[in-house]
């Protein structure tokens, strides 16, 4: 039976939906989900004939909607062919499709990309596999993309989006059949990527970043298509926020996502150019987007009219006043070691046995816009670890057990989603054709799509490790966990909260928290408010004098040294003093011995950065120049 003749012996007039009882009991769990959201029942389950309710039931795991909608999808008579006829298109769609692809994947999914019709159809279509495997690709890459980019996909794409469900969310949900479309978690990120929107200056809002060649837009090509479904642009170059995946306050080659960073630019004769960002940069300094506090109050200021009444306003200001735009950025860039001063200032809140209560002089602590203090990670690097002294209730479980806890289920949520992915597409493959492996084989034998879910979890891996994600890394962890639970409980981010401080008379501190845990440090940080184009290398700290001075690069390496002229300090490379040997002191600092037989005693090591090599754009030639956006005048 050909297709049209199929389409004329469809006796849809007399389909009788009310016979179905299988339609009606999937569609009473649909009912209860749908009654979650809209916080009503609406009668979902009732085979509707309202024009507005778009009701979509199942028929032997088929979706069928309402009539007045008149989408079906139905068994023809040859068996081969599922015919469906859509409010803007007509077309059938192969049986084994069905069975191969489509019955693999969540009801919701199924209902949205058998609804993802094509306006310009105005025949009835066959489509295939193809079909279908290039609407689901394009889909998560899509999710990944806004995602990442913290966009909202609008209605028009799908309405679950729209309403904060994504059907994407979660792959563990997405490729299981019988899946609801919705899987709430505990990853929602605490830390702001961008920085309060007064503190973005005009570089930040625009769309046009600079290169060495000019002007360019910026876009994120996750499937190295450039950007083919259009959704990978940026809205403003704050955008490069979310990609500083190391927190040091340049996006680089040292991020993740850096090499799937692209640029689109012009020549002079109006031809569209598209590169790698990496080729126009060597990397992007974050700090230059940030807007000073004298301007972000001033801009706060220009809406005062809008908040209604002063109260509000003043909150709004004084939070203004008190936030740090560069808490974004880790503590290695922020921090400065805590000085004598610093140290007789904290020593006058002791009490008579040397300990300094937080709760007691919680309004002191409030002052300081942070305090840190140096620990070892589970790769066997230092990092700064800031306290947090705020709402410190005492803890009743074990700490050790819980931040197992923690990781744990950390770990089974993010294993779940990479199986649920990996076992789809190992399973589809057992089934797919030739042809089908020949245009997609590449995505479906190494999948790299991440659900909103993986993604979420990836970042909070990071945020409590200290390291980048790989599935290597998360093992790592795992097996740490395994071998010493209380050890690598107090290698992750601390959960615990400071409640007292004691200066002992050795220069070392003391910390109590409300868990019972008591450590001792060397040494305590602060925040200085700012964020510096280097970072504190705290393995120095740790190291043996023999490993600092075999290890230690003196081209990157650097240390601050105030001019005796002038009284500024300048970060100055260790190789730059001419450094010949590292001495380690018994005060934590260090001695530099010079080739010219000087000494210079410093706090602290730092790692530097190095300068974006930008070429002078009046030095490149005029063919390679990126040019203003060609105007299109259209007749």
């Amino acid at each position: 039976m050909d297709i049209k003749s199929f389409q004329t012996n469809l006796d849809l007039i007399n389909f009788k939906f009310d016979k179905y009882t299988d339609i009606i009991k999937q569609n009473e769990e649909i009912s209860k989900k749908r009654a979650d959201i809209y916080k009503t029942d609406r009668n979902f389950h009732i085979i509707s004939e309202n024009e507005s309710e778009n009701y979509i039931g199942i028929k032997n795991n088929e979706p069928i909607t309402s009539k007045k909608y008149k989408d079906y999808v139905i068994y023809s008579d040859n068996k081969d062919l599922l015919y469906y006829q859509g409010s803007n298109a007509y077309y059938a769609i192969p049986k084994d499709t069905d069975t191969n692809l489509l019955s693999k994947i969540s009801l919701t999914d199924k209902m949205f990309l058998l609804n993802k019709n094509d306006l310009t159809d105005e025949k009835i279509v066959v489509k295939d596999e193809a079909y279908f495997m290039q609407k689901m690709l394009d889909d998560m890459i899509i999710e990944q993309t806004s995602f990442m980019l913290g966009k909202k996909l609008d209605q028009s794409y799908d309405v679950w989006h729209s309403l904060g469900f994504g059907r994407n969310y979660s792959y563990a949900n997405k490729f299981s059949p019988n899946a609801g479309n919705y899987k709430a978690d505990n990853y929602s990120n605490q830390n702001p990527l961008i920085p309060n929107s007064y503190y973005l200056n005009s570089y930040a809002n625009s769309n046009l970043i600079d290169t060495k060649f000019g002007k360019a837009e910026l876009f994120l090509d996750l499937a190295g298509d450039n950007d083919r479904l259009g959704v990978g642009s940026f809205s403003s170059n704050s955008q490069l926020f979310r990609f500083d995946s190391d927190g040091n306050g340049f996006v680089d080659k040292n991020d993740t996502y850096f090499d799937k960073l692209k640029i689109r630019a012009y020549d002079k004769d109006g031809n569209e150019i598209i590169k790698k960002l990496s080729e126009v940069v060597d990397s992007i300094n974050l700090k230059d987007f940030i807007d000073s506090k004298s301007n972000a109050l001033k801009k706060l200021e220009a809406q005062k009219d809008n908040y209604g009444t002063i109260e509000a306003y003043e909150n709004s200001l004084q939070s203004l006043k008190d936030y740090n735009p560069y808490s974004i950025f880790k503590p290695e860039v922020r921090y400065e070691s805590m000085n004598e001063n610093d140290i007789k200032e904290l020593s006058k809140l002791a009490d008579e046995d040397g300990w300094i209560d937080i709760n007691s002089n919680l309004g002191a602590f409030n002052g300081l816009l942070g305090i840190a203090y140096a620990k070892q990670g589970i790769d066997g690097n230092y990092k700064l670890e800031e306290l947090s002294y705020l709402g410190a209730n005492s803890q009743t479980n074990s700490y050790a057990n819980e931040q197992y806890s923690k990781f744990n289920s950390l770990y089974e949520d993010y294993m779940a989603e990479f199986e649920a992915l990996n076992g789809f597409f190992d399973s589809y493959k057992q089934t797919a054709s030739d042809e089908i492996m020949a245009e997609f084989g590449e995505m479906i034998e190494n999948p790299e799509f991440k659900s909103t879910r993986m993604l979420k979890i990836e970042s909070e891996f990071t945020a409590i490790t200290g390291l980048n994600f790989t599935l290597e890394n998360l093992q790592k962890v795992k097996d740490s966990f395994e071998k010493d639970r209380a050890n690598t409980a107090n290698m992750l981010k601390d959960t615990d909260t400071l409640t007292a401080i004691r200066i002992n008379k050795n220069g070392t501190f003391t910390l109590k928290f409300n868990s019972g845990r008591e450590i001792i440090v060397n040494e305590l940080y602060k925040d200085s408010g700012k964020a510096f184009d280097i970072e504190l290398n705290l393995n120095a700290k740790f190291a043996t004098q023999i490993e600092l001075n075999q290890d230690i690069d003196l081209v990157v390496s650097a240390a601050k040294i105030q001019d005796k002229i002038t009284g500024q300090i300048e970060i100055k490379s260790l190789k730059d003093l001419g450094v010949e040997i590292i001495k380690k002191l018994s005060n934590n600092k260090f001695a530099l011995q010079t080739k010219d037989g000087k000494t210079i005693i410093i706090d602290q090591i730092y790692t530097r950065f190095m300068p974006n090599n930008q070429n002078d754009i009046n030095l490149i030639d005029d063919k390679d120049k990126f040019y203003p956006k060609p105007l299109r005048i259209w007749v």
